[in-house]
């Protein structure tokens, strides 16, 4: 039961392709297609740069080598997660594609049977799941931008720090901790002027 709460937004548009595909003719979205069409690419558009930034924001300076792993792990991970966005989009519209160019209707000839079988459910049962989860999966993709978010300033205040560190230390080394010495008959001078007045 864990699993399949885990999985929520899996087995919601897979119940939404299964209702759509049965209660909805196969040709329900043929006025549309350029609009949806249109959606999954400014879908697609924005998970671009999000995975751009994701393969590019591990830097070295300021890790230590168990936190480089631990992000890289982590990072992997989100590019994955933003990997299948990228894929669910463009089967969406690959489904919205196939389906126009076939008028939405596919029939295939059952074999030593003058009868045909309509399987024009399955061009809009494909985009319903496709679409759906996608668009399910787009509250994550946003807390996903905000965690590369956290982690990208997390590692910029650690980079700064070790900077910090490091100027400190080479100042450190540069200061003359050596008591300083003073010329003979340092002070005297003024005290007889002062006295003479």
């Amino acid at each position: 039961m864990r699993a399949i709460l885990r999985k929520w937004d899996f087995v919601l548009a897979a119940a939404l392709a299964a209702v759509g595909a049965y209660f909805l003719p196969a040709d329900a979205v043929k006025e549309i297609t350029t609009e949806l069409i249109a959606f999954f690419s400014i879908q697609s558009a924005v998970i671009l740069p999000a995975m751009i930034f994701t393969a590019g924001i591990l830097k070295p300076d300021g890790l230590e080598l168990s936190e480089a792993g631990r992000y890289y792990k982590a990072l992997k991970s989100q590019m994955l997660f933003w990997v299948v966005l990228l894929g669910l989009d463009f089967v969406a519209v690959t489904a919205v594609i196939a389906g126009k160019a076939m008028q939405w209707t596919l029939t295939l000839p059952i074999p030593g049977s003058p009868d045909i079988l309509d399987v024009s459910w399955v061009f809009p049962a494909i985009l319903f799941f496709a679409g759906s989860l996608a668009i399910l999966r787009t509250i994550p993709f946003v807390r996903g931008v905000l965690s590369l978010l956290d982690l990208n300033s997390e590692m910029t205040q650690k980079a700064i720090a070790r900077r910090n560190r490091i100027e400190a230390e080479a100042k450190r080394e540069k200061a003359d901790s050596s008591p300083m010495a003073l010329p003979e008959g340092y002070g005297e001078v003024v005290q007889e002027e002062f006295d003479s007045k």
